[in-house]
């Protein structure tokens, strides 16, 4: 049966749902006969006929007949719909269970590194903020399965912020608040996917932009006043497209979320970057003498691109896990916010 689906194609309704490229089929290079069976093998492992199929219906007898994830490393089935993000992704379940908490030497670390780029960018006159989006994990623990609880003390995001805030001068954005708050009204996350919808992320921009016009009052006051939000059919998220269950498994609704025509950024130019597979992106605001902005962020930070750079004269947002000093002087930012994901925070020792 797989040979003859290769030759005639009959399974090519179902996709691979893994994010990356699998094995090209080898050419035979005579006399490396040994190399091209070991080659073949491996291009033959992931690209035999009805493989994507039949984990379709691998995948659907899991979830349908036994209740279960067929990929429980990196899918967890929660409640009413909701799925998460599995021990796959920086070990997420063992620190919300506090099986993996953070050291004092790495929250030392952290810190060291951050003051580090705090003091360099500080003599251009430049400003730095972390910003540490939450996970799914702590702003819906409702929707976790039974067996997943979170530990009574104090969370790996906690102790940094406490740490931070006893033993350096770092500016760490907080937008748990605003997002708890904002869940009240709406859903701020997807309940198929690892991120924030469109709501959650303006949500989130906008308590960004306002601990930094704390400290740059000539910025426009964000409104969420200032947007239009819309409903729109839900769709399957990165979470049940890994378990091939996306055209099943969709979520309740998406926002189209849309700024005032006053208050949109005009972009200028958008770069391929191969570090993450997301470009970043520059933009001119609509008040163009408005302080400079630098952003650093993860794939978190892309749907920010519709919500932050009217708040700046010039931004730049871009997507990397590195702060680069270099890019920052030619930059010559007033700002420098870096973004990254609350199960992530330990990479911050190596910014």
């Amino acid at each position: 049966m797989p040979a003859v689906d290769q030759w005639l194609h009959l399974s090519t309704r179902f996709q691979s749902t893994e994010k990356r490229a699998l094995a090209a089929r080898p050419t035979l290079d005579f006399p490396h006969v040994k190399t091209f069976v070991h080659q073949y093998e491996h291009y033959f492992n992931e690209n035999f006929g009805w493989r994507n199929a039949l984990f379709y219906a691998y995948s659907s007898w899991k979830m349908n007949v036994l209740g279960q994830s067929p990929l429980p490393e990196k899918v967890v089935v929660g409640k009413r719909g909701w799925f998460y993000p599995g021990n796959h992704f920086a070990k997420i379940v063992d620190q919300h269970r506090g099986v993996d908490p953070i050291q004092p030497r790495e929250l030392r670390a952290i810190k060291d590194r951050l003051t580090y780029y705090q003091q360099q960018l500080a003599r251009q006159g430049t400003r730095l903020y972390v910003m540490v989006v939450p996970d799914s994990y702590t702003i819906y623990p409702e929707n976790l399965p039974d067996k997943i609880k979170r530990h009574s003390g104090p969370s790996n995001l906690d102790q940094l912020r406490t740490y931070l805030a006893q033993q350096s001068g770092i500016s760490l954005i907080d937008v748990q608040p605003a997002l708890r708050n904002a869940k009240k009204e709406r859903p701020v996350y997807f309940q198929t996917d690892t991120h924030w919808n469109d709501f959650g992320s303006l949500v989130a921009s906008l308590a960004m932009v306002g601990r930094v016009r704390q400290d740059f009052p000539q910025l426009i006051e964000p409104r969420l006043a200032d947007y239009t939000i819309k409903s729109a059919p839900g769709i399957g998220g990165d979470l049940t497209t890994m378990l091939a269950l996306h055209s099943v498994h969709r979520d309740s609704v998406r926002y189209i979320v849309t700024p005032r025509k006053s208050l949109q950024a005009r972009q200028t130019a958008d770069i391929p970057n191969s570090e993450m597979n997301l470009p970043s992106s520059r933009f001119t605001g609509p008040q163009p003498a408005m302080p400079r902005l630098l952003f650093i962020g993860d794939s978190f930070s892309f749907s920010m691109n519709r919500f932050v750079p009217q708040y700046f004269g010039e931004s730049f947002l871009v997507r990397s896990h590195r702060l680069d000093l270099a890019l920052a002087r030619a930059e010559r930012s007033d700002i420098v916010v870096v973004e990254i994901v609350e199960r992530n925070l330990r990479e911050l020792a190596d910014l």
